[in-house]
């Protein structure tokens, strides 16, 4: 459900912005940074703090943190970001408006741990949060490209459903915690997000380097399985 309400928001926008295109532009996105910076604290705080006899407590702060600096370094080293950004630069065809929106709604955290939290929980707040994040991006997409763009719901939604059928048979060992921790690290790589939006290119975070990070939590999660069936 989630995925599908995620791929039409993506739809609709880009359709209802190609046309309002004579009408609207875009030029302010500080009030939309800021609400997606909100949205993305107040779902990190959820996921990564337990309330226990009037104690505010954290068992997975550690391992998040850990997660984001080692995933970040492979991010780094791997120049995701770099290479992406000169990937949607490119001018080689008609289709790069089509390729910088899928690029666009396609890398993301929410993407990754949505999706898996979804096969796992049959919990579609996150996408469909995302859903609500993408729609004024495809809004924008749709005045500036057209309704090419539109398009890009389809390999969207396509790399959800892998990861959903991946995360599913792999279900077992993915626990309330590891997902509570892939949740945050969600979070975490959509206030970044919301951050460059804010701040434009001046302070701009390279958040889609913090990708690999979501990996990381995952192979934790997987050897801390195996450890407690060893032990």
């Amino acid at each position: 459900m989630g995925i599908a309400i995620n791929g039409l928001s993506i739809i609709s926008g880009c359709l209802l912005g190609n046309r309002l295109r004579s009408r609207i532009t875009f030029n302010n996105f500080l009030p939309l940074g800021i609400a997606i910076m909100i949205m993305s604290l107040m779902g990190f705080l959820e996921n990564i703090l337990n309330v226990s006899n009037g104690q505010i407590n954290s068992n997975s702060t550690l391992i998040v943190v850990f997660s984001l600096i080692i995933g970040t370094y492979i991010g780094e080293f791997l120049r995701i970001d770099d290479k992406l950004s000169n990937f949607a630069k490119c001018k080689h065809n008609e289709y790069n408006a089509f390729i910088d929106a899928a690029l666009f709604f396609g890398v993301g955290g929410l993407q990754l741990s949505g999706s898996i939290v979804l096969a796992v929980n049959n919990d579609s707040s996150q996408l469909i949060l995302k859903s609500l994040v993408d729609f004024p991006f495809a809004l924008m997409f749709g005045i500036s490209y057209g309704k090419i763009t539109s398009l890009s719901a389809f390999p969207v939604m396509t790399i959800q459903i892998i990861i959903a059928l991946i995360a599913y048979f792999a279900r077992d060992f993915l626990t309330a915690d590891t997902l509570a921790q892939l949740c945050a690290m969600g979070y975490i790589i959509l206030f970044f997000s919301g951050f460059n939006l804010v701040c434009e290119r001046k302070y701009r975070i390279n958040n889609t380097d913090m990708l690999p990070s979501v990996i990381i939590i995952i192979i934790v999660g997987l050897f801390l399985y195996i450890w407690r069936l060893i032990v």
